[in-house]
């Protein structure tokens, strides 16, 4: 299965808001997934009630929303929305 990675405007947008300092940790993160998803330190899982929605985490409050979808051979893994946790999974 080959994987291809992107982002969405939204991911771009919170991402270029960060300090110097969350963006370098962040690269780290996204780097860390392409070459291995399930390493534990990025506590990689689904997001309960989504449907392809799936969290990791950065540091103990910046969280990454990748949306995973499957077409044929290809899984295609969208970085969706960064931010603290509070923001990317707002209260109800």
């Amino acid at each position: 299965m080959t994987r291809k990675f992107q982002s969405t405007r939204k991911f771009d947008k919170h991402y270029q808001a960060l300090s110097k300092a969350c963006k370098k940790q962040v690269l780290k993160s996204i780097e860390l997934f392409i070459a291995n998803p399930s390493h534990s330190s990025l506590r990689f899982k689904k997001i309960q009630g989504t449907e392809g929605f799936f969290e990791l985490s950065v540091n103990k409050s910046l969280r990454i929303i990748v949306r995973v979808e499957t077409s044929g051979q290809e899984q295609i893994n969208s970085f969706y929305i960064i931010g603290k946790h509070e923001q990317v999974f707002p209260v109800k």
